[in-house]
């Protein structure tokens, strides 16, 4: 069994969320006076929480850390740390699930060239669906020349503060690329 994550104080009454509204202003202020990372200076790999993707000025996504439902009941160690999630968003190899901001960079780009995708895209990625993999992968080269943003903290358990700190961060900063609709 892995080390357990640790975690912050549960977000499960009325008092936690409080402190929790209280705290979001001042994680927000963090995370836009972070030190900024990209690709040849990456994030760190032992820290989690929000991070930020920006570009000439522009705050363009929002993303989130923590330990998946899966591995926490499995008893395992979190690996979505800053850096495992900014490989995901910038490495070409890396599947479309594992990066939904270079996803969605894709598919607006797909759109403004009037590209038909094809069903399974990452599947034919070498073949029939060239095209929209090089897209893809120009994708994740755009987000890795992007200034990249973190602010750590623990999360709680069930990852209401990472999730609403998430949300928060795109409210408050616009960010034109999150979409928080269930699939």
């Amino acid at each position: 069994m892995g080390v357990a994550e640790p975690v912050g104080a549960p977000i499960d009454f009325a008092e936690a969320w409080g402190d929790l509204v209280t705290w979001l202003p001042a994680m927000l202020t963090q995370l836009l006076a972070s030190e900024v990372f990209h690709l040849d200076y990456r994030p760190p790999r032992d820290r989690r929480g929000i991070y930020l993707f920006s570009e000439a000025g522009q705050h363009l996504y929002v993303g989130r850390t923590g330990i998946t439902a899966r591995s926490r009941a499995k008893g395992g160690e979190p690996i979505t740390s800053f850096r495992h999630r900014f490989d995901q968003h910038t490495q070409a190899g890396r599947p479309p699930g594992a990066s939904s901001f270079a996803n969605r960079l894709m598919l607006e780009r797909a759109a403004e060239l009037e590209l038909v995708m094809p069903g399974d895209w990452w599947a034919d990625r070498t073949t029939t669906a060239s095209e929209i993999y090089d897209l893809y992968r120009a994708a994740k080269a755009r987000i890795g020349a992007m200034e990249c943003r973190v602010v750590s903290f623990e999360d709680d358990i069930k990852g209401v503060r990472s999730t609403v700190a998430e949300v928060y961060a795109h409210v408050h900063l616009r960010t034109p690329y999150n979409d928080f609709s269930t699939s």
